[in-house]
């Protein structure tokens, strides 16, 4: 099993809606604000340095979150597991109101 796979079936296997996708570009669907977007994708770069892009409204839909990981050859399996904890951790903390709170300074549109 590749990486991309593997990271697609852990994250389904966590709770994590990755829609469905047919390559190595793995969404993840998570509800939030564009400002607690902001601070989680911090986050995920600056304490877990895992870095991923983010779509957001007018994109997709106000309150949803896209964050898109891309698996490449140069990962290693540790880097997957460090991955899927970090997603855990900061849906914790998206669930937890702490982007929440932490954004609250960041202005929406």
């Amino acid at each position: 099993m590749g990486k991309c796979e593997r990271t697609s079936i852990r994250l389904k296997t966590r709770g994590f809606d990755i829609g469905s996708t047919q390559s190595c570009v793995t969404p993840v669907y998570l509800k939030g604000s564009i400002p607690e977007a902001m601070v989680l994708v911090k986050d995920l770069r600056e304490n877990h340095n895992v870095f991923c892009s983010i779509v957001v409204y007018p994109v997709i839909p106000k309150g949803i979150i896209l964050l898109r990981l891309i698996p490449t050859t140069s990962h290693t399996l540790e880097d997957v597991s460090l991955t899927l904890d970090a997603f855990d951790a900061i849906r914790e903390r998206l669930d937890g109101g702490i982007y929440k709170r932490m954004s609250a300074g960041i202005k929406a549109s």
